[in-house]
């Protein structure tokens, strides 16, 4: 296939090419940012330009860019067997290796025994809602069909994981499923009941519970949480968070899903972020660092306890009622597996966690004192500056995401992609960069808060 020119390319996209989280009515008049190649923490762009990536793609690029032995990996599958359908029994070895890698990889007295690949983070959460209403069908408990989620969560796009996510802009034309109850999120800046952590004692968990006890624990399938809310603004919840969470469901027999879809495969220093806070999940979604985007792959893994219930206490002659076309899709499969074998072959989780305390460090110290920095958060590879009127919660301006996204249109200018996430200016680097290229990203991020500052 023949290289197009830039120009023509443009006028292509332009014409037919539709982008998510996209205004159409700018775009036709920005068009788009268009991607060459690249090697590492930098992108190389069709107008020649060379950039950082400082977001890892959407948090997802965990090993970096031009790595050719997943490429490799995925060419020596699809000469072998490129793909056949999970359904009726039929298997391929990859998935099969893949599982059980993953089951050795989570921590350990976790029992996560049993996966189904999907192709995402929406479908492996959908996949997980499922599951867990299955679960409780084959306890004779039908009724329990709700799931409850919290405020600032991001769980997806499709139907019900959408109505997990609780994100205001997502429904403005699509209002939640009514089986999606909504919570306080453990979010300390902005507590929902205006009180201060560690004095709060943990009213967020509180709320869940409320929740609870006025839907009716009998209607309750599952409580959904990610380790760290990463789209609703790097919300890192207090430590004992989880252990009291995890009581409330484990007393009410609700499951506990953990959406581990941006936390999972080295993000947060820790294979997973169930490691960072010792939670035991009964159901784990994961997607995105599992293949670092080189191709599309989700799943879940739910333990032994809800598979043998769901295999054992289901009426005769009952399959797994659910299933997707790509579900365990070997090609997929084989660049997870090449995919982990570079974050354990160069120890990226570990360099996760020394380089994103770095990261947090620098940002403490370089925006410790700017007037409209008003939290500095992160874990791993994960970091927020959260901007507010200086000495208020207020938006910069007025505005929710004017400054942020001000902000994170300068660093592109300068030659670094970070993220607006409503409130917060966000970075997200491959594990592979370096204390190296986190001064050069903050020195870059520095700049454009000042510009942005100086010049509106």
């Amino acid at each position: 296939m023949d290289p197009m020119d830039l120009d023509t390319l443009r006028e292509l996209d332009i014409a037919h090419l539709m982008h998510p989280i996209t205004e159409f009515r700018k775009y036709v008049e920005t068009g788009p940012r268009i991607v060459r190649g690249g090697s590492g923490i930098h992108l190389e762009m069709a107008d020649g330009r060379r950039v950082i990536d400082g977001f890892s793609g959407l948090f997802n690029i965990n090993v970096g860019h031009g790595r050719h032995e997943i490429a490799d990996a995925v060419h020596r599958q699809m000469r072998d067997v490129p793909y056949y359908p999970a359904f009726y029994e039929f298997s391929t070895e990859t998935p099969i290796r893949l599982a059980k890698r993953l089951v050795d990889l989570f921590p350990e007295g976790r029992e996560l025994e049993h996966l189904l690949f999907t192709s995402g983070g929406s479908d492996a959460n959908e996949t997980a809602f499922r599951t867990a209403k299955l679960y409780h069908g084959a306890k004779r408990r039908p009724e329990r069909q709700k799931i409850i989620s919290r405020r600032y969560a991001y769980h997806g796009i499709t139907r019900s994981a959408a109505s997990a996510t609780t994100l205001p802009a997502y429904h403005v034309f699509s209002a939640p499923e009514p089986t999606h109850v909504h919570t306080a999120a453990p979010y300390c800046f902005r507590c929902d009941f205006g009180k201060t952590y560690p004095d709060c004692a943990l009213a967020c968990v509180d709320d869940i519970e409320a929740a609870i006890q006025r839907e009716g624990p009998e209607t309750i399938a599952a409580v959904i949480a990610e380790p760290i809310q990463g789209t609703g603004g790097i919300i890192v919840p207090p430590k004992e968070y989880f252990l009291q969470l995890q009581e409330i469901c484990r007393r009410h027999d609700i499951l506990l899903i953990l959406d581990e879809v941006i936390t999972g495969f080295g993000r947060t220093g820790h294979w997973f972020g169930m490691d960072a806070f010792n939670i035991f999940p009964d159901i784990v979604s994961f997607a995105k660092g599992i293949t670092s985007g080189y191709l599309p792959l989700g799943g879940i893994a739910i333990t032994d306890e809800v598979y043998r219930t769901i295999k054992d206490d289901s009426p005769p002659g009952l399959p797994y009622m659910f299933g997707l076309t790509y579900n365990n899709h070997p090609t997929a499969c084989a660049a997870a597996m090449a995919n982990l074998d570079i974050i354990e072959r160069e120890h990226l989780v570990e360099n996760a966690a020394s380089v994103g305390s770095y990261l947090k460090q620098k940002l403490e110290k370089t925006f410790g004192g700017h007037p409209v920095v008003a939290d500095i958060r992160g874990i791993g590879m994960l970091a927020a500056l959260e901007c507010t009127e200086p000495g208020t919660k207020d938006p910069v301006g007025g505005h929710p995401m004017k400054f942020p996204s001000a902000v994170a249109n300068k660093c592109w200018d300068l030659g670094l992609i970070a993220r607006a996430l409503w409130d917060n200016v966000a970075l997200a680097p491959p594990l592979c960069a370096t204390r190296e290229d986190i001064d050069e990203m903050v020195a870059i991020l520095e700049r454009a808060f000042h510009e942005v500052s100086t010049n509106g």
